[in-house]
């Protein structure tokens, strides 16, 4: 008889243990080792939640496989369409550099891991890649459009039926007619003097935007009278084509650095901007509160109330495709090409394309096309009527285009006004003087530009003059930079709009004024002696000192008007050229109602930040001139 020995078993269920251990050990590896990832960068458009996120999620958790058995794994990133452009390029090709191309989301786009697929909203950023590189990055000719959208013009639909829509189809000409009018607006019948007088068209800058990029190729196409994918080097470089553009773009109000100040606009109203050139897509979502706006309230999405419409051109729209395409690269494995085709034919099943146009698309297989809920306006499956195709434009054509940019777009004026009082001590002093540094990397080398700093008024001016000449100027005087005193607000401002007014420059120059301060007014002469003001139901306002001790105003009938019900009307100091004054308030101190005040009276922006992404903010802002 054998005894029981009681530590026998006690070994004998650790040594079962640790092989049950490591058989889920060796499992779990197995089944990580067998996992296919496939990494896809996508613009913003197609990476709203609703999109491929969520798709992503349902694809996933339905356990797709590669024909060898392993497990596919989709992760979607947001890249924006020039940075994916730029990525991709130096990546393939390392030590090439394509800083026009970087744009917003360069930064981040750096540190994303390679992608296997990537959808820029237009197809011409893939023809880039494969002129910049020297080989097939991309087959063009295999790339799938997951979902469909044509640019035009939204404007509000009395100011369309003032120019004569719908009974007359509008075009670019007729902006470009409108602008040079002296009347203006005066020049239709029905205007409405809250618009003002001038007709303001809002242009997103073409280094870093698809809609910016697709326009500036479609008005070439226009003024050489050919199809895009016909525009040779000697069309556009041609003199009368050249001067086209520059005349479109000397009716340009001014550029519009990001989406969030382009959709904040057209939220706010005609005070903001008349004429927006985007995508079907993005005027649906507006319309079902789907697209993030920021107002004295700060960043939050709700649903657009003004009565918009959506015009085609008459001298053609752009189409953007939000093509899928595999790339060619040495990091994608034969495994990974073939899940990205099983995740491409997924997305182009019905219920994504359902959604697709649920979210203001076209869809991009042949399946009937259902409107959107929740907007007033969809896509018109009837129009356009005359189309443009900027996609398959010759490679050397669109860079000689991209390469000229700086030589017909607007010239502008700009002077950075930097609040050094007390209250900016620290990290918020220390990122505005990062923030103007990255700032004069980003503006145009045609633009001219100057500083001023202040507390107790002006404490240091560098005058205006061009970017090559007084780059270093103000590196050294935003290294000198100090925080302590108060916040004379209003007094930096008017000598910062007269040195801008004054500096001599091409008439047709947008002119403006970029402040950052992170507190209220103290001090120094009242808002009143810097901008006109009324209440909204226009009472014109006699006195209003705007500051943290008085914040409330008096209209001519001696009635207390607090600020958030005043609006800027015009500059009050006499200029003999627009100017438009950006308003960056930082943090919860910052006085937002003025930043609006001053935003409304000279057509431009306000927007809220913080020290942490102040810097950032700044350089974008470099892209409004």
């Amino acid at each position: 008889m054998v005894s029981h020995i009681p530590g026998r078993s006690w070994l004998i269920g650790g040594v079962v243990a640790l092989w049950l251990v490591g058989i889920v050990a060796i499992f779990a590896y197995a089944l990580v080792r067998e996992t296919v990832v496939v990494t896809h960068w996508a613009n913003g458009h197609m990476t709203n939640a609703a999109l491929l996120p969520t798709f992503a999620r349902e694809f996933n958790a339905a356990g797709h496989t590669t024909r060898s058995g392993k497990r596919i794994e989709v992760r979607p990133i947001e890249v924006n369409s020039g940075a994916i452009t730029c990525q991709l390029i130096r990546r393939v090709n390392p030590g090439m550099g394509c800083p026009e191309n970087e744009g917003t989301g360069g930064r981040d786009a750096e540190k994303q891991p390679d992608p296997t697929i990537v959808t820029p909203a237009a197809d011409h950023w893939l023809g880039e890649v494969n002129h910049a590189v020297g080989r097939e990055v991309i087959d063009l000719a295999e790339t799938k459009s997951l979902a469909t959208t044509w640019i035009g013009i939204a404007m509000l639909r009395e100011m369309a039926q003032c120019m004569g829509w719908p009974e007359k189809e509008i075009g670019f000409g007729d902006i470009i007619a409108l602008r040079a009018d002296q009347r203006g607006w005066a020049s239709c019948p029905t205007a409405r003097a809250e618009w003002g007088q001038t007709p303001l068209l809002s242009f997103t800058d073409p280094d870093s935007s698809s809609t910016g990029r697709s326009m500036v190729y479609s008005l070439y196409s226009i003024a050489a009278g050919k199809a895009p994918e016909q525009l040779t080097q000697a069309d556009v470089t041609n003199p009368s084509v050249v001067e086209y553009v520059r005349r479109f773009q000397r009716g340009v109000d001014h550029y519009v650095p990001d989406t969030l100040i382009l959709n904040s606009k057209i939220y706010l109203g005609p005070r903001y901007g008349h004429f927006f050139l985007i995508a079907e897509d993005n005027l649906v979502k507006l319309y079902q509160g789907k697209v993030e706006v920021e107002d004295v309230s700060g960043k939050s999405r709700r649903s657009l109330e003004r009565d918009m419409v959506f015009i085609y051109p008459k001298e053609g729209s752009p189409q953007h495709n939000h093509s899928a395409a595999v790339v060619k690269a040495d990091w994608v494995t034969p495994d990974q090409a073939e899940a990205a085709q099983q995740w491409i034919a997924y997305l182009l099943e019905e219920p994504r394309q359902q959604a697709f146009m649920q979210e203001g698309f076209r869809p991009g297989t042949a399946i009937p096309y259902v409107r959107p809920a929740g907007s007033r306006f969809w896509p018109d499956p009837s129009k356009p009527t005359v189309t443009l195709n900027p996609d398959r434009i010759e490679p050397a054509a669109a860079r000689t285009i991209v390469g000229s940019w700086g030589t017909v777009k607007k010239p502008g004026v700009v002077t950075v006004v930097v609040d050094t009082s007390g209250s900016m001590a620290g990290d918020k002093l220390t990122q505005a003087r990062d923030g103007t540094l990255r700032m004069l990397d980003n503006v145009d080398r045609t633009n001219l530009i100057g500083l001023v700093t202040f507390a107790n008024g002006v404490k240091e001016r560098v005058p205006i003059a061009p970017v090559s000449e007084n780059r270093f100027t103000i590196v050294e005087a935003a290294k000198r930079m100090r925080a302590d005193g108060s916040t004379e607000l209003y007094t930096a401002l008017q000598d910062a709009i007269r040195m801008t007014d004054e500096a001599p420059a091409d008439p047709d120059a947008t002119r403006g004024v970029v402040v950052l301060t992170d507190g209220k007014a103290t001090g120094g002469v009242p808002l009143d002696r810097l901008i006109q003001l009324m209440t909204r139901d226009e009472t014109p306002i006699k006195q209003c000192g705007g500051f943290e001790s008085n914040p409330s105003c008096l209209d001519v009938n001696g009635a207390v008007i607090h600020k958030k019900d005043v609006l800027g009307t015009a500059t009050a100091i006499q200029t003999r050229h627009p100017i438009h004054i950006v308003y960056v308030g930082i943090g919860a101190d910052a006085d937002l109602e003025i930043g609006r005040i001053l935003a409304e009276a000279t057509h431009s922006a306000y927007r809220a930040t913080t020290d942490k992404t102040l810097a950032a903010v700044l350089e974008a802002f470099g892209k409004y001139f």
